[in-house]
């Protein structure tokens, strides 16, 4: 995956949460190792899902989110111990489905990009995106330009 010039920048993203880096992520290089990298964007996921996804609302429609695709491109390394940013958005909406893209930054360069794609299921299998949380993943696509 090589992400378009525009995922680069911090300011392209709607949501960003800033992450403290911990000891116990790094390598034996002295590098924040590619597993710790994945949990960086998994914390930022959260965060998004639930600005969207309210609890009440989750509760309301029977909503469980489940992951059905993840990449990651690793751009340059992270240390310890630098916060790392992550920037979030939507980059494209379907029925039961949506597309999360995501930009890690540290000390203001980009290290990272990533893409999930998340299914709203039943449970059991895919269900409609209820209105309520379609809008508010509208709110949170990514602009291009």
């Amino acid at each position: 995956m090589k992400p378009d010039a525009y995922r680069l920048k911090l300011e392209t993203y709607p949501l960003v949460v800033s992450v403290p880096s911990r000891f116990q992520d790094l390598d034996p290089l002295g590098h924040i190792n590619n597993v710790a990298i994945g949990a960086f964007y998994e914390e930022a996921r959260g965060a998004l899902n639930r600005k969207a996804f309210p609890l009440d609302l989750r509760k309301a429609n029977k909503m469980r989110m489940v992951i059905a695709d993840v990449h990651i491109a690793y751009l340059d390394e992270a240390f310890y111990p630098d916060d790392l940013v992550v920037g979030s958005g939507i980059l494209r909406i379907g029925g039961s489905s949506y597309t999360i893209g995501q930009g890690l930054f540290q000390n203001g360069r980009c290290i990272g990009a990533s893409e999930s794609v998340l299914v709203n299921t039943d449970g059991k299998k895919p269900s409609p995106i209820p209105e309520e949380g379609r809008k508010a993943l509208e709110v949170l696509i990514i602009k291009t330009v």
